[in-house]
This record gives C-alpha cells, structure tokens and sequence, in this order.
C-alpha cells in the first residue's frame, strides 16, 4: 500500500537534482517541495592540475575513480575531450547512476559495485583487483574511506577535488512559512552537507513543527544528529528510491506529531 499518497515531501538537492528526484516522488503520489539547500562550484583549474598529472601515469595499470554525477558533470564540462583522453584507462564509478553520467559522455566503466558506495568500491576492488596507480575524482569534502584503502595497500592514488558543494544562498520564505506552519509532511537529505546547510536554513524552526527526516546512510546521519536534526528513516542502501520506500514503511505505522 501507498502510505506516500498526498504527503509534502521537501527536496534539498540543487536546482537541477531536485527536478529529477521530483520525478519520482510524483510517480509515488506525493507533492515534491523544491527547497535547493546546495549548489555546485566545478574546481576547473584543480581538474586541469590532475589531468596533466594523469598524463603522466602508465594507461594499463591506472584507474581513473568517479564517486558521484557531481564529479562526472564537473569534470565533462572542465575537459570537452574526456571520453578521448580516458580511453585507455580502467573507469571506475561508484554505481549506476554515475555510470549512465559516464556513457552520456561516450565513456563506458569497467565495472561498478554492487552497493553504490565507497565501501562498495572497497568491497568490489577485492574481486577486480587493485591497480597500481589511481586517479580518485570527488567532492572537496567528503569521506576517505576509500582513499585511505586504497593507500594502505600500496595503491599510488591522486584525489582530485573536482567540485564543491557550497550553501544555497536563497532563502525561500514562503516554503520556510509552509515548513514552520508543519504543512510538510518529510525532508530528504541525501548527504551530510545537504543535512548541514538543510538544518542552517531551518535552525529557527521549532522542533515541532520539523517534518520527518529521511537520509540516504548511516554516515548523513550522522551528520544531520551533529548539525542537530532528529533522524527518523534511514534509507537501507544509498538510493533515492530507498529512502522513499523506509518513508512509506515509516507512515505506514506512525503518524506525524
């Protein structure tokens, strides 16, 4: 049963994002609140630094590493000859989504995990064998599980920061009324800067009338109970349509209040 049906439900991704994840919560029956909490900075000379250091590096035992659509995008749009310069290298992507990023750009992976993940990267590398060199693109900030894996077994790896995830500087009074007002029902925050720049935006709401919070991992989770939110879904693997799903089971037993 669809316990989804007619609830508010906030989208914190960028401008861009949001319409995508709009998408899905409408097929489910709910009202998609666009409420941008993020936006994108592509770190073009940074990327420009690191390919000339990939040049450099042997083509057949080098991975070239994407762990998001953010790091694809950033990198596709810094470098418009990307699928000719990767050609002879191992690619990498954390999962699917990242993976039809890259075939946008004529760019076919190698392989993906089965978990989209940096811990599903690890858990992966374990079957494909690790290369001798890496060439890791990602956020400025974000998780080092992989890097420091990769390190320790003796993988020479250059992380790349190829974008930023900044503060969305609009304030949208009239979705912050209908937050205060309790008119939305649930929030999804999908990564631990999301649920730091969600819960700046909202600081001065009462708890009360906060709609239930949904994140994608343990890890956002995290994140969203230090920058003071109260978590009551997490989703059961990284996915949109996941944490969509752990919300339906959650209404289909609670009620909000």
């Amino acid at each position: 049963m669809n316990h989804l049906h007619g609830k508010h439900i906030l989208l914190t991704r960028t401008a861009a994002q949001n319409k995508t994840t709009a998408k899905l919560v409408s097929q489910l029956g709910a009202v998609p609140v666009l409420f941008p909490c993020t936006h994108i900075e592509i770190l073009h000379q940074n990327i420009q630094s690191y390919i000339q250091t990939l040049l450099q590096l042997p083509e057949q035992d080098c991975d070239i590493i994407f762990s998001s659509r953010n790091g694809v995008e950033a990198v596709a749009k810094t470098l418009p000859k990307l699928s000719e310069m990767l050609a002879k290298y191992r690619i990498i992507a954390v999962g699917t989504k990242t993976a039809q990023s890259l075939k946008k750009y004529g760019i076919q992976p190698s392989w993906t995990p089965q978990t989209a993940s940096q811990q599903g990267l690890i858990e992966a590398y374990q079957d494909h064998g690790l290369p001798k060199h890496a060439l890791f693109f990602r956020a400025k900030i974000g998780s080092n599980i992989l890097l420091d894996f990769l390190t320790k077994h003796r993988v020479h790896t250059q992380l790349c920061h190829a974008y930023d995830t900044l503060l969305n500087p609009e304030t949208q009074p009239e979705v912050l009324q209908q937050i205060k007002q309790g008119q939305i029902d649930a929030v999804l925050l999908g990564s631990a800067r999301t649920a730091e720049f969600y819960s700046q935006k909202t600081h001065f709401i009462p708890n009360k009338a906060q709609p239930i919070v949904a994140v994608m991992s343990e890890q956002v989770r995290k994140a969203a109970d230090k920058s003071g939110l109260h978590v009551q879904v997490v989703a059961n693997e990284p996915s949109f349509h996941a944490m969509l799903q752990g919300l339906n089971d959650y209404f289909a037993t609670h009620k909000k209040g």
